[in-house]
């Protein structure tokens, strides 16, 4: 990505019951698009998007999916 532009992410899980999302970026929850609230979350939708993207936003983005059942992970990696 480009600086200033918007990043997608997509992270698509499906189970029962329904799994929660959750982001981490290298390995963290306190991340600069997080931290300045430039993360955002389509509802009823598997996309992530990061707004005005920074180079501090470059790194590797992990997803877990987690219900009763268990939990998976997927990684993105953003370079900008």
């Amino acid at each position: 990505s480009r600086t200033g532009t918007t990043a997608r992410l997509e992270c698509a899980a499906e189970g029962h019951p329904t799994p929660q999302i959750a982001w981490q970026k290298d390995g963290g929850t306190d991340f600069p698009a997080a931290r300045e609230r430039r993360m955002h979350v389509m509802p009823d939708d598997d996309v992530f998007f990061i707004t005005d993207v920074k180079i501090e936003d470059m790194g590797v983005y992990s997803c877990t999916a987690q219900n009763s059942a268990g939990s998976v992970l997927a990684n993105a990696t953003l370079t900008v």
